[in-house]
């Protein structure tokens, strides 16, 4: 099955699927609106990518983790990168971001946790649990989409 025709999305006819790259200003705005994406970070010299709260805040985003290998990839202020995206298998749309840069643990969030009102609850709870902040250092987003054509003669 392939993807569906403009009419099937309720289009007008005649449309392609094409690929938009998305400015910063757009990717940090989807990316606030996430709530969850998936940080990627190097575990053994392996690529590992694993779900994870986050928010933005300012020009960064920033999420909760316990201890283990995302806090020890940021203790060690390694590059890391967040990933968040919107697909709708249906008509075959959707929007991916990624952010780049290098991870820092926040060494106290303050006693009321400023970011914490941020972020979705922890999925687990987690009583250990520290902010890393990631700065935008790169930024890229693309988003697959209708756009009408000229109808065919």
């Amino acid at each position: 099955m392939g993807p569906p025709s403009m009419d099937d999305a309720g289009g007008a006819g005649n449309a392609e699927l094409t690929l938009v790259e998305l400015e910063r200003g757009e990717c940090m705005r989807l990316l606030a609106g996430a709530g969850v994406g998936r940080v990627v970070f190097s575990s053994d010299c392996l690529p590992v990518a694993v779900p994870v709260n986050i928010a933005v805040v300012g020009d960064a985003v920033v999420f909760s983790t316990g201890f283990g290998g995302k806090l020890e990839a940021a203790s060690r202020g390694e590059v890391l990168a967040i990933e968040a995206d919107e697909i709708d298998r249906v008509y075959y749309t959707g929007w991916s971001v990624l952010v780049t840069g290098v991870a820092e643990v926040v060494p106290d969030p303050g006693p009321a946790g400023w970011a914490e009102p941020l972020l979705s609850p922890s999925w687990l709870g987690r009583p250990d649990a520290r902010l890393v902040r990631l700065p935008a250092t790169v930024v890229s987003g693309r988003r697959l989409e209708w756009v009408a054509t000229a109808p065919h003669s």
